[in-house]
């Protein structure tokens, strides 16, 4: 695949699909909050997607002559993931199923693994900052496991979930080539 044809793919990608299920999402959250019909933990986790998705979707700027079919299909698992969130969480309408917060911790989950893939795809370092990630990968699993029972835990999981994220983008270099550290809170 040549640079053009990477650019392309990467331009659908981040000037189309992205944008435009991210933004549904937020729209109809923002909807349902006016609204009042989100209700208790969801808002929470429709505030750590968010977070999350617009936080890998701003890392991924400058990739348009690395970008190849490998990475394009990662991102569309990772969108088809940020739309299912949205569906567990009850905000966008699906087939008739039960919503659910453990699902939506699931589904968020996966795509911080998408994103490790996409890493590797894209040729960055996987193991930089280890502990970060497997830090955001310990509190979705917490909100998946513990959330149904303890609904109070899920604004700590957001804001804890985007600090962290937010710690990982901002330090990250996100070019080939550069040595990153394993670890963010051990030292370099």
């Amino acid at each position: 695949m040549d640079s053009e044809q990477k650019r392309r793919l990467h331009w659908l990608m981040y000037g189309l699909y992205y944008p435009a299920v991210l933004g549904a999402g937020i729209v109809v959250a923002l909807q349902h909050i006016i609204a009042g019909s989100i209700h208790g933990p969801a808002i929470a986790v429709a505030v750590t997607a968010g977070a999350f998705f617009s936080l890998s979707f701003a890392s991924a700027m400058g990739f348009e002559t690395q970008y190849g079919l490998s990475a394009f299909l990662l991102d569309i698992a990772e969108v088809g993931g940020m739309f299912a969130c949205f569906v567990f969480l009850d905000l966008i309408d699906p087939p008739p199923w039960t919503p659910s917060v453990s699902l939506a911790y699931v589904v968020l989950l996966a795509v911080v693994i998408f994103q490790v893939a996409w890493r590797w795809v894209m040729g960055l370092q996987v193991d930089a900052y280890l502990d970060l990630k497997c830090l955001l990968a310990l509190l979705l699993v917490i909100g998946a496991v513990l959330g149904e029972s303890y609904p109070w835990i899920h604004w700590g999981i957001t804001t804890i979930f985007s600090v962290i994220a937010w710690l990982y983008v901002s330090h990250h270099p996100y070019r080939t080539g550069v040595r990153v550290p394993r670890w963010f809170f051990l030292g370099r």
